[in-house]
């Protein structure tokens, strides 16, 4: 159902149409959503690396777990987040780019915070 712009939002329009862009909303959901496998990838491998060259994990409850368990906690960690995630997107899909946004995000900033760390050893 479409409003006039006086009365109502159009809610029937993807994400792609309110910002002006040409893109299905599906192919814009699984591209962020390949960005967070690659981003959730990156993340537990540059960690490894920098804690095989004695650097040291930034979050204090990753850096407990990871001396307990070892680099596999964080990837259990990553892997129950991108789960808890994929739960949320299936019971409200229609939030799924913001979703997949919200996880893109912030572990691509970690990546490049990690790469920039390995870069200056």
């Amino acid at each position: 159902m479409r409003g006039t712009p006086l009365t109502s939002v159009d809610r029937s329009r993807g994400i792609g149409d309110r910002l002006g862009l040409a893109a299905d909303d599906r192919v814009v959901e699984g591209a962020l959503w390949a960005v967070v496998v690659a981003s959730v990838t990156l993340d537990v491998y540059t960690t490894w690396l920098g804690l095989s060259i004695g650097l040291s994990e930034g979050n204090p409850v990753m850096r407990w777990a990871i001396g307990g368990l070892g680099i596999a906690a964080l990837g259990a960690a990553k892997l129950l987040v991108v789960c808890g995630a994929g739960a949320l997107r299936t019971l409200r899909p229609r939030y799924g780019t913001t979703i997949a946004l919200g996880l893109a995000l912030p572990w691509t900033v970690t990546v490049l915070v990690n790469a920039v760390a390995l870069a200056t050893v």
